[in-house]
Formats: C-alpha cells, sequence, structure tokens
C-alpha cells in the first residue's frame, strides 16, 4: 500500500498514510486477493498486533485479540456501520467474504473517544468495492483441498452523475474434522461451510459537491461443527445457519466551502441460527439488530480541522427460544475533535460523551502528538482511554447472566518512533495497556455467573518494516508483551508473548511473480488459570502468480506448507496444508 495513501478510520476524516499519528495497516485489494479461498481471519492473523484464535477452519467461530486486549474490545465496521453480536459481545468475522471487500484498514490503539464502546483495542473497517469511471467487469473461480470451490463476478463503473459496484459471490467446501480427540465436542466428521454473498456500493451525485450513496453487503452461510453428543454417529452433524447483513445510506456535502457535512443511517444485523443434529436438539435462534443514525460536521480552521458528531445507536436481541429480561439498549454519543498539521508538529485531540440506556454517562478522550525532529524520522506520543458494554448474555441470559455488571473501563499509552525513506519504512511502537472492571465467569453455586473481578495490565511493543527493492517487496513485525492479569498473576488466555512474521514478494517479469509467508507465535493458554497450554507454531504459506494478459491472472497458494498441528483453541485443529487454484478475470 503506498504512503499516499488515506485512511478515514484514524480520525473518521480523511488522513494521509504517511502523516496518520496513530498505528495503522491499510490491506489494500492486491493483497486481499493473494488469498483467494482462505477467510478474514487468516488476513487479519497475519497482520501486527493482531492474533487470532479459532474453532476450526473457515466458517468457524473465531476470536480476535488486539494488542492483548479481549476480543469483545475490537469494534467491527462495515462502510462505517457497527458490526457484531451484541448477544455474545464482540465483532462477527467469519461469515464476511474476501472477495466482496475492496481494502481493510486496521487502527491499533483506543478508539472509544472516536466510536464509543467496543474500541478499546482498536477499530477494524472492512470497505466494499465502489465505482469508478468506465465499465469495469470482473470474475474468479477458484479449486482447493477438501473439495473447495468458489466462483465471484462483479462490475463496477460509472456515467455521469452515478457511479455503481456490484458483486455476487459464492462458496462451498467439505471442510477436515476440526476437532481432535481432545475435545469434548469431538467428532471424526469433516465440518463443511458454504456461503452465498450479495453487496452493491451505488452513489449519485444529486448537486455540484453533494452526493448520496447506498451501502449494502448480505451473506448467508451455514456451516457444520461438532457437538460432540454421539461421536460413534459420524454421519450426524449440527450445522448453524449464518445470516449477515449490512446496509446504510448517507448524504453528503459542503454547504460552504470550509464545512462537510455528512447524514448517515444504517441498520446492520447478525443472525446466528444453531440446531444440534443427532437429538434434534434446537439450540435456537439469536438476532442481533443495530441501528445507527450519525451527522458528522467538518470544519476546515485556520490550522486543522475541527469535527463535531452526534449519533445515536439502538442495539435490540432476540431470539425464538430464550427471553432475555432486557432486549434493547439505545446509546447518544456525543464527539468532538480536532486533527491538525503545522510544520513538524502534528496532533489529534478527541473528546467524547456517550449516554447509555442502561449505564448512564460514559467519557473518554484521547490525544496524540507527532514530531519530525529530522528529515523522515517521526517521535510520536499518545493516551486514551476506552470502554466496553457487558453484552446481553452477560448480563441477562437467564440462569447465567448477571444484570449487577459494569462496563470495562481502560487507559492506554504509547510511544513510537516512525521512519519513512522512499520506499522503505519502520515503526517502533511501545504501549501500555490497563483494563479494569473486567468480565469473568465465577463459580456461583452449581453455575458460573459473569462478574467484575479482573484488572489487566498490558505491556508491548510492536517493530514493524517495509520496503521494496526493486523486484523484491518485503515486510516484517516483531510483537513482544505481557499480557497479564494483575488480579491473580496470570497470563490472559490464548494470547501469545511473542508473535512474529516476515512476507516477501518476488516480480520476477511483468507476467511472473511468486511470495512466501512466514508468521510464528509462542505458546499460550486455553484457560484463565493457566493449566491448560496451547504450543507455540511455526507457520509457512507460498504462492506465485501468472499474469497471461491484461485481463487474465492464475494464482496458486499454499498454506502451511509444512503441515504442522496447531490449535490456537484446545481441542480443535488449525487447518492443515492447503492448496488453492484461482483463475481470475479483470483488470491487472
Amino acid at each position: 500500500m503506498s504512503l499516499d495513501a488515506v485512511t478515514v478510520t484514524a480520525a473518521r476524516e480523511e488522513v494521509r498514510l504517511d502523516d496518520v499519528l496513530q498505528d495503522v495497516t491499510v490491506i489494500d485489494r492486491a493483497t486481499i486477493e493473494k488469498y483467494s479461498g482462505a477467510s478474514l481471519e487468516s488476513l487479519l492473523a497475519a497482520q501486527g498486533g493482531l492474533q487470532v484464535s479459532t474453532n476450526g477452519g473457515i466458517g468457524a467461530a473465531s476470536s480476535v485479540f488486539m494488542r492483548g486486549a479481549n476480543s469483545d474490545s475490537t469494534l467491527l465496521l462495515i462502510d462505517g456501520m457497527r458490526y457484531g453480536s451484541a448477544s455474545l459481545g464482540g465483532p462477527v468475522f467469519y461469515n464476511l467474504p474476501l472477495e466482496s471487500i475492496d481494502h481493510i484498514e486496521i487502527v491499533r490503539g483506543p478508539m472509544s473517544s472516536l466510536y464509543g464502546s467496543d474500541a478499546a483495542g482498536g477499530v477494524i473497517q472492512v470497505f466494499t468495492k465502489r465505482g469508478e469511471a468506465g465499465f469495469h467487469p470482473s470474475a474468479a473461480i477458484t479449486a482447493g483441498s477438501e473439495d473447495y470451490r468458489g466462483v465471484d463476478a462483479g462490475a463496477r463503473g460509472a456515467s455521469g452523475l452515478f457511479d455503481y459496484a456490484l458483486q455476487l459471490g459464492g462458496r462451498r467446501t467439505e471442510g477436515y474434522p476440526a476437532t481432535n480427540a481432545a475435545s469434548f465436542n469431538y467428532n471424526p466428521n469433516p465440518d463443511g461451510f458454504d456461503q452465498a454473498s450479495a453487496s452493491a456500493n451505488l452513489g449519485y451525485a444529486i448537486a455540484p459537491g453533494w452526493d448520496v450513496r447506498l451501502q449494502s453487503i448480505g451473506v448467508h452461510g451455514n456451516v457444520q461443527f461438532a457437538d460432540g453428543f454421539d461421536p460413534t454417529q459420524p454421519a450426524l452433524t449440527a450445522r448453524s445457519r449464518l445470516d449477515t447483513s449490512s446496509t446504510n445510506v448517507h448524504i453528503a456535502g459542503a454547504p460552504l466551502s470550509s464545512w462537510t457535512t455528512t447524514l448517515r443511517y444504517g441498520l446492520s444485523r447478525d443472525n446466528y441460527d444453531t440446531d444440534v443434529a443427532v437429538n434434534a436438539f434446537d439450540l435456537g435462534r439469536f438476532t442481533t439488530v443495530q441501528r445507527l443514525a450519525v451527522w458528522q460536521n467538518d470544519i476546515a480552521l485556520p490550522v486543522g480541522t475541527l469535527l463535531a458528531s452526534v449519533e445515536r445507536l439502538e442495539q435490540s436481541v432476540e431470539s425464538d427460544t430464550t427471553t432475555f429480561l432486557v432486549d434493547h439498549r439505545t446509546v447518544d454519543g456525543l464527539a468532538l475533535g480536532w486533527n491538525a498539521k503545522s510544520g513538524p508538529a502534528a496532533w489529534q485531540v478527541n473528546g467524547r460523551v456517550d449516554h447509555n440506556s442502561e449505564f448512564g454517562v460514559q467519557r473518554t478522550g484521547a490525544a496524540s502528538y507527532g514530531y519530525e525532529f529530522a528529515p523522515g524520522w517521526r517521535a510520536i506520543a499518545s493516551v486514551g482511554t476506552s470502554f466496553v458494554m457487558p453484552s446481553f448474555d452477560e448480563l441477562y441470559y437467564p440462569g447465567f447472566g448477571n444484570p449487577g455488571l459494569r462496563p470495562q473501563h481502560g487507559t492506554s499509552d504509547e510511544v513510537a518512533l516512525a521512519w519513512q525513506a522512499g520506499s522503505q519504512r519502520a515503526r517502533l511502537a511501545v504501549y501500555r495497556n490497563r483494563f479494569r472492571d473486567l468480565i469473568a465467569y465465577v463459580v456461583s453455586g452449581t453455575n458460573y455467573l459473569p462478574e467484575n473481578v479482573g484488572v489487566s495490565r498490558i505491556l508491548g511493543a510492536t517493530l514493524e518494516y517495509g520496503g521494496r527493492f526493486g523486484p523484491l517487496d518485503v515486510a516484517a513485525t516483531l510483537d513482544v508483551m505481557d499480557p497479564d492479569d494483575v488480579t491473580d498473576g496470570t497470563q490472559l488466555a490464548r494470547r501469545s508473548r511473542r508473535t512474529f512474521s516476515l512476507k516477501a514478494d518476488w516480480d520476477f517479469s511483468e507476467r511472473w511473480a511468486a511470495g512466501a509467508d512466514l508468521r510464528g507465535a509462542g505458546r499460550t493458554y486455553d484457560d484463565t488459570a493457566n493449566l491448560q497450554p496451547l504450543g507455540g507454531y511455526g507457520l509457512v504459506a507460498a504462492r506465485t502468480t501468472w499474469t497471461m494478459d491484461r485481463n487474465w491472472q492464475l494464482a496458486l497458494r499454499v498454506d502451511n506448507l509444512t503441515n504442522h498441528h496447531i490449535q490456537t483453541v484446545y481441542g480443535y485443529d488449525a487447518p492443515p496444508r492447503q492448496a488453492f487454484l484461482t483463475l481470475r478475470y479483470g483488470g491487472f
């Protein structure tokens, strides 16, 4: 990704990537295409500062830990809309197809002062494809291990005042047996997955400087998983139906040359419906609906830009088998910010107040300052606060919820040193996160009930490097951290103290290219008491592409080249060696 690119997630307005103060990664479409046949979680796991645990392969439940924070402390946005499960708490990545995504922005560090609850560890924003001048059809066919089959087709274009991007896709795999004998859910049957998706991004210029845009994505998936009821009957397998949707419409324009305003309204829905096949026991349907209305104003100042935003978030949960004591809540938020650059100095200051119908007023703030003390060298210091609301399950699930739970609160600070010279860049960030009122499940009679009992302190450092040397493009990251629960001195579950990645791509000619990835992590623990260790691992992936002409490309990728046995969740095996072959049509 060129440093001339921009990010909108870090400041809720466009900022050049080489000017942004936060630790930001932008994953472009060319990088996403290298992961055909893989899951979004696989792509995220290769990024610095992120650790991912999964209960199997594509379509399986997963958790993403950003800078060691809990999985519910990462906010997922789709084209500006919140998406996730307010029932379970946290983002839902496992039903989002890569082919519908144009690019992804990852912002590490506390972002509650801009986005409110759930952004304690950071924000991941997914952007769907958008139209551009002309007519640009595209298609891809992928075949791979475990009888994987994927077909995608789309078209982007623009004519006059109208632009559009449409995408359709489907994939299916027989899967592999994700559980092993150590799992209480063990079943030797392969865990299959199938998915169908559609997305649309439509824009119209209603007047000079004004446009209206509709963005929508809908995905239906079916995933099989081991239920553990009767492992002697491998022909019987549990299945979950996954429905993902996010739609928003917004109008943006400039009433004055120094004032840009945006009105947005949207709705996202997460539906998870599970049947356990052996005894026909229906675990039920759980649906989360989030409605978001935002009015954002960006006003140019003599130095920098003032951000003023008001929003209303409505969250509701519904189930056909469970009755929640409270199934709806509202959040009214007001955010102010100042983003500026003057000479060698740059700064960003944000403050936000949220009024929650359950938890009252929550205040958060953040400040970052950067100074270019020599050509290509910048020092940065940041501090911020955050909060995370308990989920509806944690609060009100019958027999297991605790209505007395309080929100988690956090304080984070960071110092960083960034360097850039031509096509080379590097960044060293040292951070400290402290979260209080963590929610943990403790014994209460015969049940485990959630309580605010934990305090965690995470000290860490991330070193990143990227550069291009003629036909060779390299990138490397090293993450070192101490994810500690200071309440009892244990290591936070499923978070490694050491992770690293190394990527290299070589353009042999205008038509041939090849690359390889090396990724590894130290050992972790599957439980909060640190009684069940999970071994460290190293993963090797290789890929090559042949661009036949300006419209056709053939790509081969092999994951887990050494067929290394990996568990990121105890009793669940990560994918074995897998190969994927993709024929792609489009402009290259």
